[in-house]
């Protein structure tokens, strides 16, 4: 039986209109079927939608119902780039139909009072967190980040759990919620590699392989530098629910609640996984999906690019041109791509025959196929993986310019 306060049991009884009640009454059977006891306050959830007219009911019913977001609520990318919507469209082509219902879905978001970022990386752009606070998030990059890099705690819920914690303001306590369930069972050492000759493509193919190898438990990564980047922090988290299903990992003196091993581990000794340069190099054949070396495309931005990343990218850009026949796709936020207009990043990139898009889905949304690519050339293990309908090639952001530049593959 879960315990509700007064509140709650008024949302559960309908006092706080029917979309409210709806949604508590979804998440007391999801409380139920985890075996949580009561419900906590939420302060952050992020939500998604599909491209499917069997929503719009379900959208359409909260809104007549008196839907507000309760919590702090960041929208994910809703698969419309304004800028570029002939050319990129969405993974179901680009009619005027398939845009109209894009943006009907994403309305139903902004009439409850979603913050639209559209965007995977809400969590560098404002919906902050700290250590302890609640967040129901979809796109299990972000989730592994919060819960291991900030200290915050979510479990990986479903879009309709998302929906039902940002209209209550409230979860399910159970999972990641409890600090019994947040201990570290397996420990990764990292001791053997050489990280001064790591690339970034590196940084995922390790964690690729960690996913592959842990599978449902949670790391604790000792040998690592000791001052890593939010890019080599982000390039941990985004593949770990990718090749595996791991929800967070720990890394002692940095992970908020594990100043040390002994603490990550809660006092218990765990198992231990030695990591070596062969394992990550045998990741990038699992991650790549072809042998061919003609390249239709290169992709970055799974999760969505950080300011640093496209600087980057436009520094090797600079003064080159994109390969006849190759498409170049630099994916970020609208907030990224402010700031990347402003200091001439877009420019330089866009000169070299490059696209740098918003407000799209570079993994399991991508519309790559939908474009006529083959062969997408990309650094992000989690893009290879879901990227629908398409062959990859893995390598690093220099090897992907490269390929970008010739036309072909030359990586790893």
């Amino acid at each position: 039986m879960v315990f509700l306060t007064k509140e709650e049991e008024r949302m559960f009884d309908g006092e706080y209109g029917a979309a409210t009640q709806e949604a508590m009454r979804i998440l007391v059977k999801v409380a139920e079927a985890y075996g949580a006891e009561r419900m906590v306050e939420a302060k952050s959830a992020h939500v998604a939608a599909g491209l499917f007219l069997e929503e719009v009911e379900w959208y359409e019913r909260l809104i007549q119902g008196g839907a507000r977001f309760r919590c702090f609520t960041t929208r994910h990318p809703w698969g419309i780039d304004y800028e570029h919507w002939e050319e990129v469209g969405t993974i179901y082509g680009n009619s005027p139909e398939i845009k109209q219902l894009a943006e009907q879905i994403f309305s139903y978001s902004l009439k409850m009072g979603v913050i639209p970022m559209g965007t995977c990386i809400q969590y560098l752009l404002g919906d902050f967190l700290m250590p302890g606070d609640v967040f129901s998030w979809t796109g299990s990059a972000g989730v592994v980040f919060a819960n291991s890099v900030l200290g915050a705690r979510g479990n990986m819920d479903g879009i309709v759990t998302n929906y039902c914690v940002a209209i209550t303001g409230r979860a399910p306590e159970y999972g990641l919620l409890l600090k019994e369930n947040r201990r570290a069972r397996v420990v990764v050492d990292c001791s053997r590699l050489d990280f001064k000759e790591f690339s970034d493509a590196d940084w995922g193919a390790l964690a690729f392989h960690v996913g592959k190898v842990v599978g449902t438990e949670i790391p604790a990564f000792i040998g690592l530098p000791k001052k890593l980047s939010l890019e080599q922090l982000r390039a941990i988290a985004s593949p770990l629910h990718v090749s595996g299903a791991i929800p967070m990992f720990h890394i002692p003196g940095l992970t908020p609640e594990a100043p040390t091993l002994e603490a990550a581990c809660g006092g218990e000794k765990p198992e231990k996984v030695q990591v070596d340069m062969s394992d990550v190099k045998a990741a990038y054949d699992e991650i790549s999906t072809t042998g061919e070396d003609k390249v239709d495309m290169v992709n970055f931005g799974c999760p969505h690019l950080t300011y640093s990343e496209i600087r980057e990218i436009a520094s090797m850009l600079e003064g080159k041109k994109v390969h006849d026949g190759v498409k170049l796709w630099v994916g970020t936020s609208y907030q990224v791509k402010v700031v990347a207009d402003k200091a001439g990043w877009t420019q330089t990139i866009e000169k070299a025959g490059g696209l740098v898009v918003t407000n799209i889905c570079m993994g399991p949304g991508a519309p790559f196929a939908a474009r006529g690519v083959k062969v997408v050339a990309t650094n992000s293990p989690r893009s290879a993986y879901y990227a629908p309908g398409v062959e990859h090639l893995y390598g690093s952001t220099r090897e992907c310019i490269q390929a970008a530049l010739t036309g072909r593959w030359r990586g790893k």
